[in-house]
């Protein structure tokens, strides 16, 4: 759903206070020292923010230059990234400094270097590192409301688990995954799209050619890291892509292919097939606590403790966790998540539920969505079952339908936002 550490550079952008806006420079007072692109709420952007967002992708532009259709697609980019994360804020989600330094760490390890040789690495890019960190936890917060959004969102259904698994026997399995990039143009006009892609698909004749293209014209999330939408298990991909890409070669040009969205081309970087293995599985209850209005931080902190002693004591963790526990998907089966794979809870959630032993309960601990006690009840180790088949289809669906979702959110969120883009932006 988010690719967190694949533009290692781009994420440096902080969305400066108003106060930045202006310095005093002389007895006339104040002397203005950058331009506001757009309001966002609260918030500002402004012209240095592209600017910086920008030098991160010249060397891709051709002509190095910040042409108006670029621009405009930074600046849309970095309104739908003010909203996505001012509505986490709003909704009480947190990133801890611990997770940031993971992060950080990660994109280091990723670069061979440890962080003082990151930080060199930044500097020499003339990125501030105190910058690059505020857009790491920023990237950090958009990720995880983007997961909460999907998963109240989207239901799947057994049914439609078992339509899917009878259509797509093969693909369901997860094994073969293809490196895609992708040019959308959106058919608010369906003629004017229908020829706009037909006259960039002409002008394509390699993967610099479709980059180049990407970046000067797609409205496609990935517009403006050349349209690369990474390696993708072919489950997880519209079945209308499915279908246009099968058979087809590495380095292929695929399309126009129309869709609800607008019109799309694909070009195929590499194919390539997962392999499987022994997945250790935990079943797990927890019990989750926010703090809210009514309960500040201390008192939910104060309320997970009682908790915890009554549980140390003797009290049905069950009965506990229909009562008390607040996360709306697991309250009515007694706080049970049932078994958890590696890698699909947050690494502090992960780290808490590896270190419990069987049967045992965990101490009250902290992540960005509030205070939670765990109960590891078992733990297992198979291969690819029909239940893990199932899971990976429910997925696959998920995968599907979590773009139009997250659109939908988005436009929700920008129809009940101020959005304020100055002149000539």
């Amino acid at each position: 759903m988010m690719k967190l550490f694949s533009l290692i550079l781009s994420a440096f952008l902080f969305i400066a206070p108003f106060q930045s806006l202006y310095a005093a420079t002389n007895k006339d007072g104040l002397t203005k020292i950058d331009g506001v692109a757009a309001i966002v709420d609260s918030s500002a952007i402004l012209d240095s923010d592209i600017r910086a967002r920008f030098d991160v992708v010249k060397n891709r532009v051709p002509g190095g230059q910040m042409t108006a259709n670029i621009r405009h697609q930074i600046l849309n980019q970095l309104i739908d990234e003010t909203l996505m994360a001012n509505y986490a804020t709003n909704v009480g989600m947190q990133v801890s400094s611990s997770e940031v330094d993971q992060a950080i760490q990660g994109v280091a390890k990723r670069m061979n270097l440890d962080l003082n040789g990151l930080k060199n690495a930044l500097k020499q890019q003339g990125i501030d590192y105190s910058r690059y960190r505020a857009q790491i936890k920023k990237e950090i917060l958009i990720n995880d409301i983007k997961r909460e959004i999907i998963r109240k969102r989207i239901s799947i259904t057994d049914q439609e688990v078992n339509d899917y698994l009878s259509a797509n026997a093969n693909q369901a399995k997860g094994k073969d995954e293809v490196h895609l990039y992708h040019i959308l143009i959106r058919a608010a006009n369906p003629d004017e799209a229908k020829a706009k892609i037909e006259a960039i698909a002409k002008k394509i004749h390699s993967k610099k050619d479709f980059i180049n293209q990407a970046i000067a014209s797609s409205d496609g999330q990935f517009a403006i890291e050349g349209g690369d939408i990474g390696w993708r298990p072919l489950n997880e991909l519209p079945p209308l892509f499915v279908k246009a890409i099968a058979g087809k070669k590495d380095g292929t040009l695929v399309g126009p292919l129309q869709s609800p969205a607008g019109f799309h081309l694909l070009w195929i970087d590499g194919k390539r097939s997962a392999s499987q293995t022994i997945q250790q599985q935990t079943e797990v209850s927890h019990i989750l606590l926010r703090s809210n209005a009514i309960r500040d931080e201390a008192q939910t902190k104060a309320l997970a403790e009682s908790l915890y002693k009554q549980l140390k004591n003797g009290a049905d963790f069950a009965t506990l966790a229909k009562k008390y526990s607040e996360d709306e998907g697991s309250t009515l089966q007694g706080g049970s998540l049932g078994w958890v794979s590696p890698g699909t809870m947050i690494p502090k959630f992960q780290q808490e539920m590896d270190e419990t032993p069987i049967g045992h309960i965990s101490r009250p601990f902290k992540t960005k969505f509030g205070w939670h006690i765990l109960k590891v009840e078992a733990r297992r180790k198979e291969d690819i079952s029909q239940k893990v088949l199932r899971a990976k289809a429910r997925q696959a669906l998920i995968a599907q339908k979590q773009d139009a979702v997250l659109n939908n959110w988005l436009g929700e969120l920008k129809a009940d936002a101020f959005i304020d883009i100055k002149e000539g932006n």
